[in-house]
C-alpha cells in the first residue's frame, strides 16, 4: 500500500496560541538578525540602518536609541527626507 506523495511529510496542525507562541519566536529572531546586519553606527550607513531596523519591527525610538541618534532623524529618514548632519548627534541616557 502506497502512501499519498503530497503527505508525505505529514501535517501539523497549530492552535492558535502555539501559532503565536510560533509568531513571537519569528519576531524575535528576526529582531536580533536584524541588530547583527548593523556593522556600522556612522552616518554613511545611517539610511540603510534604519530602514533594516523598521523592516525587522522596531519602533522609531527604539531605531534612535540603537544608532545612537534621535526620533526626529529617523522620522525624516523614514518619510524619505534624510537626517541633517546637526541632528545626528547620541542620546544621553
Amino acid at each position: 500500500m502506497t502512501k499519498d506523495p503530497e503527505n508525505r511529510f505529514g501535517m501539523v496542525t497549530l492552535t492558535d496560541a502555539q501559532f503565536g507562541e510560533l509568531k513571537k519566536m519569528f519576531q524575535s529572531y528576526l529582531r536580533i538578525a536584524a541588530l547583527g546586519a548593523i556593522r556600522e553606527l556612522d552616518d554613511e550607513h545611517m539610511e540603510r540602518n534604519v530602514w533594516v531596523l523598521k523592516a525587522a519591527g522596531f519602533y522609531q525610538d527604539e531605531i534612535a536609541k540603537i544608532l545612537k541618534s534621535s526620533q526626529p532623524v529617523v522620522s525624516r529618514i523614514l518619510a524619505g527626507q534624510g537626517g541633517k548632519k546637526k541632528d545626528r548627534e547620541g542620546i544621553e541616557e
